[in-house]
């Protein structure tokens, strides 16, 4: 993706478009115009839902592979195999976590960023805050997610994951369309 800089200092003209491009790319339309809804076409839309993810490796800095005991230190790098509900392999993730702060409940709060390869050629990076005590639990959490590479390029959404066993395996779906 060609990369825009432009000259000036923050509050100018400048930064006012920066902010303007940045705001048409990723903020979703106000429900699909007509004559052409580009967002219904197939070519413009990754619906996977019902996906399987299985643990390839994991490594953190905190030894509790539960997840019950966690601290602000932990930091953890995770790869998975990701599938469809009939087993056939679709991609790869590859993730890092890392807690950020205890919430207003006392809770852990943790950014968690991947990437997501699929074998269409298709990559996807993501990137969120999740509330890993309710992660844990086996709560749904959801971050953004972008397609930044492959025929989808350019199409935004979300990824959603559910642990089935902690860290060994998610329930999870990836949503992404293009305008």
């Amino acid at each position: 993706m060609a990369s825009i800089t432009l000259p000036g200092p923050l509050g100018t003209a400048a930064d006012t478009l920066r902010g303007w491009l940045l705001a048409r790319l990723a903020v979703p339309p106000f429900g699909p115009t007509e004559p052409a809804p580009a967002v219904g076409e197939p070519e413009n839309l990754l619906y996977l839902t019902d996906l399987i993810e299985t643990l390839v490796s994991y490594d953190s800095n905190n030894p509790d592979f539960d997840g019950a005991t966690p601290t602000l230190d932990d930091r953890a790098h995770v790869r998975y195999e990701l599938r469809d509900r009939d087993g056939v392999l679709l991609g790869a993730t590859e993730g890092i976590g890392r807690m950020l702060r205890k919430g207003p409940e006392g809770n852990f709060l943790a950014y968690f960023s991947e990437w997501i390869r699929l074998l269409d050629g298709t990559v996807i990076r993501t990137g969120g805050v999740v509330d890993d005590a309710r992660l844990t639990a086996g709560e749904q959490q959801t971050i953004k997610a972008v397609a930044v590479a492959g025929p989808l390029r350019g199409a935004i959404g979300f990824r959603q994951f559910r642990p089935v066993e902690t860290h060994k395996s998610y329930a999870s779906a990836i949503i992404l369309y293009r305008r």
